[in-house]
């Protein structure tokens, strides 16, 4: 039988591992942290982003935008959330510029502000090696994974200066080198790139990209590919409560860094500076030590 932990325990940053809900990211504990946030989710029709936007509506935010591609699948998923909170339905593809940002505007008419973006929507092709899979269909991980992205940090810009929460939902599959995973992990590692030069670039705005773990289809929503299986033990509700731990402003020493749901928080808040002063969550250009005097060669 395949050891679960597999693809977990070797990209471990802390000893300490999680698959499911613990306290310090128990969504009903962090309630606080929901309260009074209206909070825009994309790829929320189904899956995580379902999940999550259920998670913060049940935690008392004041308003949730769930978005997605098909107006039938929201208007089901915003049923299934219940009528705790209001619920705007947005549908659109975030790889249309002219959908996003008729979305943020649905989202400002109704609630006058957008304070949290979860962005959850995203493609994933791993078909074919590269020469064997043609180039138009190549591309389309780029077009929901970093210009949908752009589209959608682009117009949350425009509608609150620069100011809230953003965070992507990222993959350590960004540092695989798998045959026929390039488009996905490729798109998914400048999506990573591009969080760190958002939060670059807009200082007033909390940034953070999240890797969800393998996820375990739940309820009949969860997506996953076949082959992984035996190793989606991670909880929907991890990556819910994990969201609302980085409102926390004592989440602030992970801004524009990776992060994932499996590390421990409490261990990571103890060595904090160390990750703020190494950047060891910020990508590395290349393994060699490159400077004015070259790689320190061993021979």
């Amino acid at each position: 039988m395949a050891d679960p932990n597999m693809f977990t325990a070797p990209f471990q940053l802390t000893k300490g591992m999680h698959r499911d809900v613990y306290a310090a990211v128990d969504p009903e504990a962090l309630a606080s942290n929901a309260s009074g946030k209206v909070v825009l989710v994309t790829g929320a029709s189904g899956g995580l982003g379902f999940a999550i936007a259920k998670a913060w509506a049940a935690a008392g935010a004041e308003g949730i935008i769930i978005v997605g591609r098909d107006r039938k699948n929201l208007e089901g998923a915003a049923s299934e959330i219940g009528t705790k909170v209001p619920i705007l339905v947005a549908a659109g593809s975030i790889s249309n510029e002219a959908d996003v940002q008729s979305i943020f505007a649905e989202a400002i008419k109704k609630f006058g502000r957008v304070d949290v973006v979860i962005n959850s929507a995203g493609v994933a092709n791993m078909d074919a090696a590269i020469g064997q899979v043609e180039p138009a269909v190549w591309w389309i991980d780029f077009e929901t994974n970093v210009k949908g992205l752009y589209n959608v940090a682009h117009h949350f810009i425009k509608v609150n200066g620069g100011k809230g929460t953003f965070i992507n939902l990222a993959t350590l599959g960004a540092s695989f080198l798998v045959p026929a995973m390039s488009p996905y992990s490729a798109s998914k590692l400048a999506a990573i790139k591009f969080l760190e030069y958002l939060d670059l670039e807009q200082p007033e705005m909390r940034v953070f990209s999240l890797h969800p773990g393998i996820v375990e289809a739940e309820g009949g929503r969860g997506g996953y590919v076949e082959n992984f299986v035996p190793f989606a033990k991670d909880k929907q509700a991890l990556s819910a409560g994990f969201t609302m731990y980085l409102q926390k402003p004592e989440a602030d020493y992970l801004r524009g860094g990776f992060v994932s749901v499996n590390w421990d928080v409490e261990e990571m808040e103890q060595h904090k500076e160390e990750i703020i002063e190494g950047k060891l969550l910020k990508l590395a250009f290349l393994g060699a030590k490159l400077g004015p005097e070259g790689h320190p060669w061993k021979n």
